[in-house]
């Protein structure tokens, strides 16, 4: 796949918090399958910070690939690597950007974030030439988290609308635990402070019990507390509700899959393929 010959459609409005439109940019491959892949644009509850295309002119846009991905004016970064939709779109996947509500907003309006837009890009699917049986959904750290709890609880009618979840170093199996033993989340992360029985609510510990789709968890073995329990947790207890699970254990690698000598891209090319892998067996 070239990269100019993916089409970029960004800012498409899918709802609006508090006056502000929420958006999430579509990513069409040359040779489509009518598969697609959400990803869930969050990195400590903000998102946004990583775009994955520039602007060529007012009306025209180029994707960026793995190795140019960068944060603001930054020289490309490896490590972004990782998140790229260079895999999915050369598989024939198509790829939303979802972009959620950021501060002063909570994590529990950013989770009602993610499930409008699953629920809009279904409802759009016929009009993007789409299969809405066929719904993936990829998130990272606090984007890991909403992707799962987004997968878990987003619905039409009575069925749920995504099919197969990836997720990096996800957190939030059990908020109320990790903010008792971290209190230092709340402190960094302003989405946190919201009340104890929110925390409990939306903990993916009280989501999963009806079941829900295939999911794919890949995490470094030297990841912080809070995310190694959530993976480890989704791991042993989602199998015991039928939910089906695979992990991938990236050893000696934390967060980011960064390694005490740094960022292996290796590591995040590992985990890429693997991702690829879990969405072609799921939703081809």
């Amino acid at each position: 796949m070239e990269m100019q010959d993916v089409v970029v459609q960004p800012d498409i409005v899918y709802g609006e918090r508090e006056g502000q439109k929420l958006t999430f940019d579509r990513y069409a491959p040359p040779q489509p399958n009518g598969g697609v892949v959400l990803f869930v644009n969050s990195g400590g509850f903000e998102s946004g910070k990583l775009t994955q295309y520039k602007e060529i002119s007012p009306t025209s846009w180029r994707f960026l690939g793995p190795r140019e991905l960068t944060i603001g004016d930054s020289e490309p970064i490896p490590m972004l690597a990782q998140f790229s939709f260079g895999a999915l779109l050369d598989e024939g996947f198509t790829v939303f950007d979802v972009r959620h509500s950021n501060a002063p907003q909570t994590f529990d309006k950013m989770l009602e974030d993610v499930r409008q837009a699953i629920g809009c890009i279904r409802d759009r699917a016929e009009e993007y030439g789409l299969d809405p049986r066929r719904i993936g959904i990829f998130g990272v750290s606090s984007g890991g988290y909403l992707a799962v709890a987004g997968g878990l609880t987003a619905m039409h009618e009575t069925e749920q609308i995504v099919r197969a979840i990836a997720t990096y170093y996800p957190a939030g199996f059990d908020f109320p635990a990790d903010v008792e033993a971290f209190p230092q989340i709340r402190e960094s992360l302003p989405a946190m402070n919201v009340d104890d029985d929110v925390l409990e609510s939306l903990s993916i510990k009280n989501l999963y019990q009806a079941g829900g789709p295939p999911t794919l968890v890949i995490y470094g073995d030297q990841d912080m507390p809070f995310i190694l329990g959530p993976c480890r947790s989704i791991l042993s207890e989602f199998p015991k509700v039928g939910i089906e699970v695979k992990g991938l254990v990236i050893e000696g690698a934390g967060h980011e899959f960064n390694r005490e000598d740094g960022y292996r891209p290796e590591d995040g090319d590992r985990a890429q393929a693997e991702m690829l892998d879990w969405f072609r067996a799921k939703l081809c």
